[in-house]
């Protein structure tokens, strides 16, 4: 048995399954962890979500901001770009089964024996590894109640704070873990979050520079022991390797590539294949 992490991979099912074949992917054996972003903005969201769906539990797929997008979405609160990217789900046949499914993706994914944790984009610098596992779960318990989910969704914030304070309120926390685990990138030094680089737009707003005054997220992040963390999200970073951190967005959908890392081998070897341009960064 194999077990392979994959980037983000938005629809881009030709590229997935030309991917699993450079990698001689074995269904019913080898297992897949995706972390996070299958959907939006390639060309088959739909045909990426039904392959992943069909590998059972020899399939992870986690949280991804594009997932979160297309549940605001299906239950009234749609994001810019929904129509656009995820219109389809609205009158899919399947559209309550596929809402039902993601609504149980995880937001991390641990794997103990590979000495392995999987977050769609990181973690805050001020969580001990307990907080984040606790906040993973509460959010979990209210993604699979949709009662529940549609009043935490109808308060979530048009604007972001960067930092979590004393002050918040419980549903204000979680809010604020959510947007952590499934959108951070930059922070300032102090660990304040940067959601987007003032004055910038498109993929420049996420790209540090050699002489940015921002950090990534995961240079912040001490928490104790070896455990690897892989991560996706951040396209313009490209594939990373940062000692313990591992990210594995490589931009497919933007003409980057799609990769794999095989997380079960002692060299964590890396396959990738190139893919078309299907949109621009926005």
């Amino acid at each position: 048995m194999a077990v392979y992490a994959i980037g983000d991979v938005h629809g881009c099912l030709p590229q997935l399954l030309t991917l699993l074949e450079a990698v001689r992917f074995r269904p019913g054996r080898d297992r897949l962890l995706f972390v996070g972003d299958l959907i939006s903005r390639g060309p088959d969201s739909l045909g990426t979500i039904r392959f992943v769906r069909d590998q059972g539990e020899r399939a992870v797929a986690l949280m991804g901001n594009h997932e979160l997008r297309a549940i605001n979405g299906l239950l009234g609160f749609p994001e810019k770009g929904f129509l656009k990217h995820l219109g389809f789900l609205t009158t899919c046949p399947e559209r309550d089964d596929i809402l039902d499914w993601m609504r149980q993706r995880p937001l991390v994914h641990h794997e103990p024996e590979l000495n392995l944790r999987l977050v769609h984009a990181g973690f805050h610098s001020g969580w001990s590894l307990d907080q984040a596992m606790d906040y993973a779960c509460r959010l979990g318990v209210i993604l699979r109640d949709e009662a529940t989910l549609r009043a935490f969704l109808a308060r979530y914030p048009a604007n972001l704070p960067e930092i979590e304070s004393s002050d918040m309120d419980e549903t204000a926390r979680l809010h604020f873990a959510m947007a952590v685990m499934t959108r951070l990138r930059i922070c300032q030094p102090d660990g304040r979050v940067v959601w987007s680089i003032p004055g910038a737009s498109g993929g420049a707003a996420f790209k540090l520079e050699p002489d940015s005054p921002y950090r990534p997220w995961h240079a912040l992040l001490d928490w104790p022991g070896s455990e690897r963390i892989v991560y996706g999200h951040w396209a313009i970073a490209g594939l990373s390797r940062n000692g313990r951190f591992i990210g594995l967005d490589s931009g497919c959908v933007y003409g980057g590539k799609l990769t794999a890392m095989r997380v079960d081998h002692p060299d964590l070897p890396i396959t990738q294949v190139s893919c078309p341009a299907y949109v621009k960064p926005e």
